[in-house]
């Protein structure tokens, strides 16, 4: 774990101050220990497992917690730490986060070099994306104490330490896992594992503050907004990238299908994705697949499709639905990428009368396609 971190983060409990003790280090630098509060009437403790900080209810990470309360049992009683004393409980949520740290631990696990070595979606596809999605550009960026709110397999962090200062990535499940083992040789990048809706970082202590693709599946999007703004200092951006709401007969058909695939198992949920990439192949060959995402979606990249159809809720947002959230925030909206069309990694073509055809399609269909929205604002 990379020491700057504690200037940033409080408990969870009486927001006193962190301090590290290391039990030990492995061969490639990853440490074991607990970050423990110094305030004498608290002295609550959090595990830091594999260089990650771990500030999640014992419920939610059961069997890290129970492993770790084993093996380091001797060096938490020299600390004066009971086992029994890490007692964060969960929320009215707690069951669907289970479920999204099952579905999307299994899936950044599965897929961790998504976004990195991928044929089509690699590094280098991957900072145009950063860039778009984020609404931040590198000038933005120099300087600051940036959060990846949902960082995934840690992907977006490494193209936000190209000019930050500092950049923390955090996810609610398993995905910290390929994140830190991603980006855990950048020194300016540190992985934790928590809830947006209670995040142990300190009122007003970052500059920015990105969640592309996150926040619809928490349950509360709006909610997790709020939570996130408290953490800007003055003049500090949030970023949000949200699922966009489609026609009636898209949503219709998306809710049906995500109704049962919600409900499978991993291994299911895997035969179902393999099923629509094949699906999608075919829709590519008789020049279909345009068309049938008005309705359905059916993804390029298995990842993708896996992403779409296993998180156990996704809501589905208009752009003046969270330029209202921000308004009510009093944080005037700085940029979006409201009318911008995306043709997206597979469309390669260097005829410009081609280009020109599809983006006039696209111009027709866009008041029915299912657009993400991006939404940049500012805090006063």
């Amino acid at each position: 774990m990379k020491t700057w971190l504690l200037d940033y983060i409080q408990c969870l409990d009486c927001q006193g101050s962190l301090e590290l003790e290391t039990f030990n280090k492995d061969d490639s630098g990853l440490i074991n220990g607990v970050l423990i509060c110094q305030n004498d009437t608290c002295k609550k403790w959090f595990p830091v497992i594999r260089s990650v900080p771990r500030f999640l209810p014992k419920d939610l990470i059961k069997d890290e917690y129970h492993e770790f309360s084993m093996q380091y049992e001797d060096q938490l009683k020299k600390c004066s730490l009971n086992a029994n004393s890490y007692t964060l409980t969960g929320d009215k949520l707690e069951d669907l986060k289970k479920q999204t740290i099952q579905n999307f631990g299994f899936e950044w696990v599965e897929y961790n070099r998504f976004g990195w070595d991928d044929p089509v979606y690699n590094n280098a596809f991957e900072e145009e994306v950063f860039h778009r999605k984020s609404l931040l550009n590198p000038d933005d960026l120099k300087k600051k104490v940036v959060l990846d709110a949902g960082c995934g397999n840690g992907r977006y962090c490494h193209w936000a330490a190209k000019n930050a200062n500092h950049v923390i990535g955090v996810d609610l499940g398993d995905g910290v896992e390929s994140a830190n083992e991603n980006t855990h040789k950048l020194a300016n990048v540190q992985i934790i594992q928590g809830d947006i809706f209670n995040l142990p970082l300190k009122p007003k202590s970052l500059d920015a503050i990105y969640s592309i693709g996150v926040l619809m599946h928490t349950g509360n999007a709006h909610q997790a907004t709020i939570n996130l703004s408290k953490k800007l200092k003055e003049r500090g951006t949030i970023t949000i990238h949200l699922y966009g709401k489609g026609n009636f007969i898209y949503e219709f058909f998306d809710a049906l299908i995500r109704k049962r695939t919600t409900k499978m198992s991993i291994e299911r949920l895997q035969i179902f994705t393999k099923r629509m990439f094949r699906l999608r192949k075919i829709l590519e060959k008789i020049f279909l697949v345009d068309f049938v995402n008005l309705f359905i979606k059916v993804d390029p990249h298995p990842h993708c499709i896996f992403d779409w159809y296993a998180a156990p809720i996704a809501t589905h947002h208009t752009y003046s639905q969270v330029k209202t959230w921000f308004k009510d925030l009093e944080m005037p909206v700085l940029k979006t990428n409201e009318g911008v069309i995306v043709l997206g990694p597979r469309i390669k073509t260097k005829n410009n009368f081609k280009l020109s055809l599809i983006r006039s399609i696209k111009k027709i269909i866009y008041p029915i396609e299912s657009i993400p929205v991006t939404v940049k604002a500012e805090k006063p």
